[in-house]
């Protein structure tokens, strides 16, 4: 679940990593003054905030987040072992430097030691912020959770829109009478698109390389259904390649598609151009603003419900710019 272990960086983060440090000066600084005067002290302290800040840092929003994602347990235990060991050089030798202490000869025990002491420097902070992440996953987990279940329901209906259901059958049912090869291809698209529903309306993300392969099979039925009174153009597809690791919200291109249909007009002597550009970061549905004549009736649920979804599990939402023309940007996750 993204949300957990993420490696984004929140305004909260900042002000614990600071109340934490108004707190520790207040017991560290004194001994240092006592057993190694106020120059040193101050230069020592000023060592200690950086380096384990930067320390604790790395290991919540750099190594944490990398064990969590699948086939990198191996890589991010030989990283955790390095960076333990630049740990426990760098709080060794910085404390050689600025008090003149740890003038011990350097041995892997000696190293061990290092390791192990300045993980009791930034151990409270880091079990701070680690907790604080955690507890932050788990709200957002429920949060999603809630809004799932609230929305299931209408997810489902909007989905098996009776209105789409029949526009489609009458349209098999005429291409049944008149080309039956094209009607098998029809039914097998239209089949195919509500496994794709069925099969995902419970998942949080999906490839993206199955979400543009479910928007070509919706594209296919609205041309069967509107003609040429829609344009469709795909614009920068990365390589297959490319799209491994790549997820977005399930049903992501089917609640776009059909706003574009729903609120906008079109026709075969002046065709509505939609373009969907998919890039490694984002998907971006774009069209000119054309608003039908009679006013269609409309919750606003759809981008709604996708806008609340990806901020609950991504932590990001998708972006509308409304002028001339029409443009989401909805945000491709790395997992």
């Amino acid at each position: 679940m993204p949300a957990l272990f993420s490696r984004r960086l929140h305004r909260s983060d900042y002000l614990l990593t600071a109340a934490y440090w108004s707190l520790a000066v207040l017991v560290i600084l004194p001994t240092y003054v006592r057993e190694d005067g106020w120059a040193r002290a101050l230069g020592a302290m000023f060592y200690n905030v950086v380096l384990d800040t930067g320390t604790v840092l790395a290991l919540v929003f750099g190594l944490l987040p990398r064990f969590m994602q699948r086939g990198r347990l191996g890589s991010s235990l030989l990283l955790a072992l390095a960076a333990a060991g630049l740990s426990g050089v760098l709080y060794l030798v910085g404390y050689d430097v600025v008090l003149g202490k740890y003038h011990g000869a350097w041995s892997l025990t000696y190293l061990i030691g290092g390791i192990i002491a300045h993980a009791r420097s930034y151990g409270i902070l880091a079990v701070l912020l680690i907790g604080k992440r955690y507890f932050e996953g788990q709200q957002h987990l429920l949060l999603a959770q809630k809004a799932q279940a609230e929305s299931e329901l209408k997810s489902l209906r909007a989905q098996v829109d009776p209105h789409f259901l029949f526009n489609n059958l009458n349209i098999l049912y005429a291409l049944i009478q008149q080309n039956q090869e094209e009607a098998s291809h029809f039914l097998s698209c239209f089949s195919s698109l509500y496994r794709y529903l069925i099969r995902h309306k419970d998942a949080d993300l999906v490839p993206l390389e199955e979400e543009l392969r479910f928007a070509n099979e919706y594209i296919y039925l609205l041309g069967h259904r509107f003609g040429t009174a829609y344009q469709f153009e795909r614009t920068s597809l990365p390589a297959p390649a490319e799209l491994a690791g790549l997820f977005v919200v399930p049903g992501t291109l089917q609640v776009l598609l059909e706003n574009v249909v729903k609120h906008n007009r079109g026709d075969e002597d002046n065709p509505l151009l939609v373009t969907l550009a998919v890039r490694p970061d984002a998907l971006v549905v774009r069209h000119r603003r054309a608003p039908k004549r009679t006013a269609v009736e409309s919750m606003g649920t759809g981008l709604s419900n996708l806008r609340e979804r990806y901020r609950l599990l991504a932590g990001r939402e998708p972006e509308v710019q409304a002028d001339e023309f029409f443009t989401v940007t909805v945000p491709v996750l790395k997992m």
